[in-house]
């Protein structure tokens, strides 16, 4: 193997040990309730949120398929693809909050996005398991997540509690 091949490989796994927890650090910042959403649907379990990625995954590659064959519309494939697999792996900040609210229980849930993303991408980093089953699996649990968490309803904020007058009572 080439010099030049291992260094594409070590910058592409570099790049995505800095991108994503970015990307998640930034969903937070952006959506911190959107992210709070998100971390509650990952904590209620994983398997319903696989089921429910495989429906935006089959649809994007027969979209992007149809889009790619015809005549001058390979960009916007591209395009297309990109805002997909971005929103599918914003969608997996919720299991990267998750996991550093569980391992780190006492940090600013910032800390707790960034530290549980680095363990995430970092178990992402597994040669050949990690690259193709780990990497597409939290994208198809992001777009699981994300949809499961769009329909989810706000929490309402508590009913504030009415401030009733002191009494005073006359003293004999």
């Amino acid at each position: 193997m080439l010099f030049s091949t291992v260094l594409m490989w070590l910058l592409i796994a570099a790049g995505f040990v800095i991108a994503l927890p970015a990307l998640w650090l930034l969903a937070r910042g952006l959506w911190p309730e959107t992210v709070a959403r998100q971390r509650e649907v990952a904590s209620r379990g994983l398997l319903k949120c696989f089921l429910l990625g495989l429906v935006p995954l089959t649809g994007s590659i027969v979209l992007i398929i149809v889009l790619s064959k015809l005549p001058k519309m390979g960009a916007l494939a591209v395009l297309l693809g990109g805002i997909i697999v971005a929103w599918g792996f914003i969608g997996a900040g919720g299991i990267a909050a998750l996991i550093g609210e569980r391992l780190w229980p006492e940090a600013a849930p910032w800390r707790q996005t960034k530290q549980g993303g680095l363990a995430l991408v970092l178990c992402a980093l597994l040669p050949v398991v990690g690259w193709v089953v780990l990497l597409p699996l939290i994208a198809i649990l992001g777009w699981g997540i994300a949809l499961r968490a769009s329909f989810m309803k706000a929490p309402q904020p508590a009913p504030a509690t009415p401030v009733l007058p002191a009494v005073e009572t006359a003293s004999a």
